[in-house]
């Protein structure tokens, strides 16, 4: 059986057609989620939070997160007293897996990495020094 021009062109385009159909719908089927779902609100408020984190810069000592084997660890320095601590840990790619820690009345803070997920997480680490807010932004791999 000999084929012409014509039937070769109409299998390619069937096929090309049937490649995209496929990638359309396996892509629509996966979540993509934002890092934030207020992300306009967040723009808004972005040039008080480059202040916090200038503040946070501007400090002598400032809280270091550290990973070890078995733990996440924030030690807050001794000679300064800061206020209304909370550590944001969040998975850019499933929000359900996003943590808030309130950190009161402690230098010390741990978390046992057994409780975490593996991956990729976004710490914000916000505190009070003297009045002024203060940030401290990374990423972090468990």
């Amino acid at each position: 059986m000999k084929m012409n021009w014509g039937k070769g062109i109409a299998i390619a385009l069937v096929l090309f057609i049937g490649f995209i159909l496929y990638l359309a719908i396996n892509l629509m089927m996966h979540s993509a989620d934002l890092e934030s779902a207020d992300y306009y609100n967040k723009e808004i408020e972005y040039e008080s939070e480059i202040v916090s984190i200038n503040n946070a810069n501007a400090l002598k000592e400032k809280p270091v997160v550290s990973i070890t084997e078995t733990h996440v660890l924030i030690q807050f320095p001794s000679d300064i007293k800061f206020e209304k601590s909370e550590l944001m840990l969040n998975r850019p790619n499933n929000k359900d897996q996003d943590l808030l820690y309130k950190i009161q009345d402690t230098k010390t803070f741990t978390i046992d990495k057994s409780t975490l997920n593996k991956g990729v997480y976004n710490y914000r680490l916000t505190y009070v020094v003297d009045g002024k807010n203060c940030i401290q932004k990374e990423q972090i791999y468990i």
